[in-house]
């Protein structure tokens, strides 16, 4: 049996926001989001340059705790910075992630720092 060291990944990681505007005109606020709870740690994994708006990330269900993975708007997340993933349950949803859609963008140091500098302007665009 060889020793093989485990898959890492280079991932954009944020935080999500601890209030958010809510309903018609923004008049209520909320914490966090449906699925998440404010300042839960996400990784982003692929983006939407088109569109300039969402995201893929992966990140804690805030009620049941099970990792998960979904599209979100970037005006829903803060405090971006790179980091490299080591949990094999995450590291295991991007590769059935790339797998599965074929991720147009490779993990790497170059592409997570691209994202935590895009992002922030994506959210000042909105």
């Amino acid at each position: 049996m060889p020793n093989e060291s485990p898959q890492v990944y280079w991932t954009a990681i944020a935080n999500i926001v601890a209030e958010r505007p809510y309903g018609p005109g923004g008049q209520e606020t909320r914490s966090g989001t449906k699925h998440f709870q404010p300042g839960a740690k996400v990784y982003i994994i692929d983006w939407f340059p088109g569109t300039c708006d969402a995201v893929t990330v992966i990140g804690h269900h805030r009620k049941s705790h099970q990792l998960m993975k979904l599209v979100m708007s970037v005006n829903f997340l803060e405090n971006f910075r790179t980091k490299v993933c080591y949990s094999p349950a995450v590291c295991r949803i991007i590769e059935e992630y790339v797998a599965d859609e074929g991720g147009p963008h490779s993990l790497t140091q170059e592409f997570a720092e691209q994202l935590c500098e895009v992002l922030p302007v994506w959210k000042t665009m909105q």
